[in-house]
This record gives C-alpha cells, structure tokens and sequence, in this order.
C-alpha cells in the first residue's frame, strides 16, 4: 500500500495504517464485528475512520479539516470509554476522561504535523513506531496479549514509513501515515487500561509518550533526534517500569 501511494496518491498512505491494523485483527481475532461489545472489536473502526480522514483531508491544515478530526477524535474516546463509562466512570469522571483521551489524540496528531516540517522526513514515522513499541509490551503486561499484537502491528506499518522516508520524496507518505497513526496509540493505551489490566499511571505515560519527542523541537533550528527520541525513550521507560510494578496476580480469565 505504501509503495502504491509513492507512485499514486501519497495520501494513500494513510489508509496504510487502517489496513494493517485491520489484517492483524482479522488474523488474530477474525473479522471486527458491527455490533461490538468489547472495545479491541470496535479500534479497527476507528483505525478506518483516521486513515479515511487523513487520505480524504490530507495534511493541510484549514477549519473544515480540524473540524472533522475533532468530531472523529471526540467520537472514539466516546465509544471507547461507553462501557467503561457505564460501570465504573459515571457522571463528570466520564467527561472527564472522554474530554483527556481526545485531547491526548488530537494533541499526538497535531504534534506530528508540526514535525513534518522540522523534521527529516523518517521523523514522524519513527516517533510513532517507537511509541508504540514501548506500548505492546506494556500491553502483554497488563494481561493482554491481543492488544499488544495489535499495537505491535501499528509499530510495524510506521517502521515501514519510516524506512520509505529516508528519500526527501517520501516526505508526504511519511506525513501521511504518521498522521494517521498517532492518535492511535493513546487509544491502545486507554484499552489496555479500561479492558485489561494495564497500570493508569502506565497507561498515561505511554499513551502520551509521542508528545515527548517535542523537547528535540527548537526555536529556529531543525528537530533534534537525540533530544526528542531520548525523551520520548525515557518517558516510554518510566511507563514500562510503571507497567512492571502494577503486573497483576495470574488469572484464569486472562486474554
């Protein structure tokens, strides 16, 4: 698919992202269902609803634009929290952490589009991949071994983007695919943390770990990949170690 969007459309690139995650579900879970009731059936979903958004948008900022991603960020920490919400998160605490994951999501996507420009073009990609490779195996920790296949699967298709960047002519791929993934970690996050048993405090450092990588972004000069990726690696480190301490007892009904 990405190799497709380098001679087609780069914008294609961001379907990349929905379709890899999409044939990692069907293989470990099968086809997500319409009707879902768990909130790993409802990501591949959402994972669609971002890279249609970015292939369809682009990465040109203007009101229309923001707007869509807005109403598609706050309408999966919507449904991601809804059974969540229901149980345990009633009221304002509800709106509390539908309002924090948007936020996070949009502020992840935001982020990546301020380093397509001050970045060479395997940053963002790389930025991505990284933060979610720290998250599978926290994932695998919190007693969920899908979700961390699942974010394993996102971590592969940016490392992909990131090798394709390494030409300033996949700049835009590079862009593209980023954009369309970043939101997504947060989300895997919140998962692991509302479905399994992934440690919150864990699961706030993790899911915000791309944010981390702005310290490399400085007034006047392009991106340091030193300071960016060694913040976005400490951050991703204190998370896992978090995710270390907060391992729960064995269970018969682990998954």
């Amino acid at each position: 698919m990405l190799l497709a969007a380098q001679r087609t459309r780069a914008a294609l690139a961001g379907l990349a992202v929905a379709l890899g995650y999409g044939a990692a579900h069907a293989v470990l879970l099968g086809l997500p269902e319409l009707a879902p009731v768990a909130a790993v059936e409802r990501m591949p979903w959402i994972v669609l609803g971002f890279g249609v958004l970015v292939t369809v948008g682009g990465s040109r900022p203007g009101s229309l634009g923001e707007a869509a991603l807005l109403l598609v960020v706050l309408a999966a920490a919507w449904w991601i929290t809804e059974s969540a919400r229901a149980h345990a998160f009633a009221g304002s605490l509800g709106g509390v952490l539908v309002c924090g994951l948007a936020l996070a999501a949009c502020a992840a996507r935001q982020f990546v589009r301020v380093l397509t420009k001050e970045a060479p073009a395997w940053g963002p990609p790389l930025v991505v991949a990284l933060a979610a490779g720290l998250l599978a195996p926290a994932l695998v920790m919190g007693r969920s071994a899908v979700l961390g296949q699942l974010c394993g699967a996102l971590c592969s298709v940016c490392l992909v983007g990131a090798l394709l960047g390494r030409g300033e002519r996949s700049r835009e791929v590079a862009a593209f695919l980023a954009g369309a993934a970043a939101p997504i970690v947060s989300f895997l996050a919140a998962c692991g943390w509302l479905y399994a048993y992934l440690d919150s405090s864990a699961a706030a450092c993790l899911g915000i770990a791309p944010l981390a990588a702005a310290v490399g972004l400085r007034r006047e000069e392009s991106w340091s990949a030193a300071r960016g990726l060694g913040a976005l690696l400490l951050l991703g480190a204190v998370g896992l170690w978090l995710a270390y301490l907060g391992i729960p007892e064995p269970s018969p009904y682990d998954y």
